[in-house]
């Protein structure tokens, strides 16, 4: 771990734009606010992550992280939705894979014997 030790000699931010580096700073108060006030202090390693969360914030507009978080909230509820019908026994996709299955079966039984899907005739399937 030494090796990462002062990586960045110039600054936290110095790679970015002057705007969003000033962007990153007030996200970096933020953060330390709300870490100091949560925690009383601040330890180096939740430092380094509230840099690295400064900059991604800094970064993206207000549109984009809002987008995301609909993203998120749209993943997490579909992974909720699949615990349930887990636990629940329920296989709510298990008709359309019978009847998917039941198709590729029939195709497969009407082709010639030997039959090998190549490019030329993929079009024909």
């Amino acid at each position: 771990m030494k090796k990462y030790r002062g990586r960045n000699p110039q600054g936290y931010f110095e790679e970015l734009p002057w705007e969003v580096r000033q962007r990153a700073y007030g996200w970096l108060h933020h953060l330390m606010q709300k870490g100091r006030a949560e925690r009383g202090g601040v330890p180096r390693w939740l430092f380094a992550l509230y840099v690295g969360q400064a900059k991604r914030l800094a970064r993206t507009t207000p549109e984009e992280r809002r987008k995301w978080g609909r993203s998120m909230l749209g993943r997490r509820g579909g992974l909720a939705v699949q615990r349930r019908y887990r636990q629940e026994g329920r296989h709510p996709t298990a008709n359309a894979t019978l009847c998917r299955t039941t198709q590729q079966r029939a195709v497969k039984a009407t082709r010639q014997p030997g039959f090998r899907r190549t490019w030329t005739n993929l079009e024909g399937t």
